[in-house]
């Protein structure tokens, strides 16, 4: 999966660094972690649509015929946000699990994912028509879907950082 870091430069404007760090380490920690949380979930709150959207926007051939397979797809994006010992976080992602048990790979092959010498290759998609297994099978193109949707994301996250470290200001200034 892609992994986005955003790295934000700090610098003291009028109050002593020093301090500012002594500030910090006094407050407590799952409270910033929680303001950062909220913030980068404020952020990204609208991509699982566009996601969702993009997946819907896949294109099927004409005649009208289709699984319903882009639909599932969709139906799969989530949002989801926590925090561990070190980090507040938030993804988007599509979650396989909720796909039925037989078709848990296919968002990786509508993506056309080459997941390395560890994982598999998902860029070459064949399948049989309609799941007639006796007939001739097809090769289906990959439709990328995800990441074009989702990589904005990433330029979103620094202003809700920016935001947060207000916050925290504000917070250590009252």
């Amino acid at each position: 999966m892609a992994r986005a870091e955003i790295r934000m430069g700090l610098s003291s404007r009028g109050a002593s660094l020093s301090v500012t760090a002594r500030d910090l380490r006094k407050m407590d920690g799952r409270k910033v972690k929680e303001i950062f949380r909220r913030r980068l979930e404020d952020a990204a709150r609208p991509y699982p649509m566009r996601v969702r959207a993009s997946a819907l926007a896949i294109p099927t051939k004409p005649g009208g015929k289709h699984t319903g397979l882009r639909a599932r797809i969709a139906g799969c994006v989530s949002l989801s946000s926590g925090m561990d010992a070190n980090a507040a976080y938030v993804s988007v992602w599509v979650d396989p699990r909720r796909m039925l048990p037989d078709y848990r790979t296919l968002p990786l092959y509508m993506q056309g994912v080459k997941l390395g010498s560890r994982g598999g290759n998902y860029s070459r998609w064949r399948h049989p028509v309609y799941g007639h297994r006796d007939r001739p099978w097809v090769q289906q193109p990959a439709h990328p879907y995800f990441y074009q949707a989702a990589e904005p994301l990433g330029r979103a996250a620094g202003p809700a950082l920016e935001a947060a470290l207000e916050d925290i200001t504000r917070q250590l200034n009252a």
